[in-house]
């Protein structure tokens, strides 16, 4: 088995080979790309400028989105575990991914689990139950997703073309009459490049135009909401193909159909071990994917996709647990930073969601597809945080938070650079609160 330090030595090489470059370009675009100026004028109760006067300003929120799924809110057998991830969720994450897999929406046909008390599926909490929780705590939810022909209820296989698409359309205006409106984003169509691996799919996955029917059929009934397209882990490839990548050339090319894309979701799962049942294969593993901690490949990759003019999202976020050391930890805090860095940096991404938060509850789709041998949580299986989670944690809330206190000027200005994001200033006993966003004035008055 490989040592923890020649684990460390493998995955750091390529960010320590090009250090000053990658921390320079990450500094430079998230002092861009995530803040802004600020100037806030503290008046008297006449109009007056209030010279000298100390203003304590704190940041409440980030426009920028950091998230995870939640597939398993209130799942844990342990009540004592579902109140500790009810705690940490909210506390973490402003963002939520809400499962809408047809297979666990609606595994009897007629009778979909909207409801917070339909019958349990594991890690399938009921979409209302997943929005009750969001809506109460200011977090966002997003749907993932409208259409995958992976995950699908049996009575739906073998069903002829045009009837798959009637009862497609039937779950589209079901969805749009209960969640348009409601959440940030829907994802439309996921993994279509991994089609070739579906054994449990419908006539309608073979369509030449599956994507361009998924997209106009969700734009009717969600004519307003945010609509994303999703692929699993395209970033490296398109480092390495630039423009002839399959996923670059199938958006293009829908957009130049007019098909209406408003998001590009990029998945970067490192599903180390997943199918390994030795050691051997275990390490083997590891060093395959050493790659996708090259953080050059990930500028490249996002280079290339950001050319085609759309917002991005990290839709989909493993960073695995390589042993049970400290040291192993360590390294997988120590990734997600420099995973998070770049991608905060990037001017192109305006979103990012972790998968599974704790390890021991990830997907097994067989004895050759294990996600739990991953160890990809942020928290250990008992709900205790793990390093990553605590890394996580330091760079939203302090790295790339904004506190300061500031002394108005003689014309009673005070002016600071911040993260974008709603905030709370106290002068003089008495609170404000003011936000400071992307392409819009940052200039306001406080009167006491």
């Amino acid at each position: 088995m490989m040592t923890a330090k020649e684990k460390r030595e493998l995955y750091m090489k390529a960010y320590n080979e090009h250090k000053d470059e990658v921390d320079a370009r990450i500094a430079d675009g998230i002092e861009k790309n995530r803040k802004g100026w600020c100037k806030v004028r503290l008046l008297d109760s006449d109009g007056k400028p209030v010279s000298g006067k100390k203003i304590k300003l704190t940041q409440k929120t980030h426009d920028f989105k950091y998230g995870a799924n939640i597939f398993m809110l209130d799942e844990f057998e342990d009540q004592e575990h579902n109140a500790e991830y009810r705690r940490f969720f909210k506390e973490y994450f402003n963002l939520a991914t809400v499962p809408f897999y047809w297979s666990g929406l609606e595994p009897v046909e007629g009778k979909p689990r909207y409801d917070k008390d339909s019958e349990k599926v594991y890690r399938r909490p009921a979409p209302e139950l997943c929005m009750e929780y969001c809506e109460q705590n200011g977090i966002s939810a997003k749907l993932h997703c409208l259409v995958y022909e992976h995950f699908l209820p049996d009575w739906l296989i073998k069903l002829p073309l045009d009837e798959v698409k009637k009862k497609y359309t039937e779950r589209f205006h079901q969805i749009s009459e209960r969640f348009s409106g409601r959440m940030m984003e829907f994802e439309v169509i996921n993994e279509l490049l991994c089609e070739k691996d579906w054994h449990h799919k419908t006539v309608l996955s073979e369509e030449r135009d599956i994507l361009e029917w998924s997209f106009h059929t969700a734009r009717k009934y969600f004519p307003n909401d945010t609509l994303v397209i999703n692929e699993a882990n395209p970033i490296q490839k398109l480092a390495r193909m630039d423009y002839r990548n399959p996923y670059f050339m199938m958006i293009e090319s829908a957009l130049l159909k007019g098909v209406s894309i408003d998001k590009i979701g990029l998945q970067n799962h490192l599903f180390t071990g997943v199918s390994a049942h030795t050691p051997e294969e275990y390490d083997n593993s590891v060093r395959n994917g050493v790659a996708m901690n090259d953080p050059m490949l990930y500028f490249k990759g996002l280079d290339i996709i950001a050319e085609l003019g759309l917002p991005l999202e990290i839709t989909e976020v493993t960073v695995p647990t390589f042993g049970d050391t400290p040291e192993d930890e360590q390294l997988q805090a120590d990734m997600l930073k420099l995973w998070y860095s770049v991608w905060f940096s990037h001017p192109a991404v305006d979103t990012i969601v972790y998968w599974n938060t704790v390890d021991g509850y990830a997907h097994t789709g067989s004895p050759d597809w294990v996600e739990n041998n991953c160890r990809g949580g942020l928290w250990h299986h008992d709900l205790t945080p793990k390093k990553s989670a605590l890394m996580f944690k330091k760079l939203f809330n302090e790295t790339w938070h904004t506190d300061l206190e500031l002394t108005t000027d003689k014309d009673g200005y005070a002016q600071f650079r911040g993260f974008f994001g709603e905030y709370a200033a106290q002068a003089d006993g008495k609170e404000f609160e003011f936000a400071l966003h992307k392409n819009e004035s940052g200039s306001f008055e406080l009167t006491l």
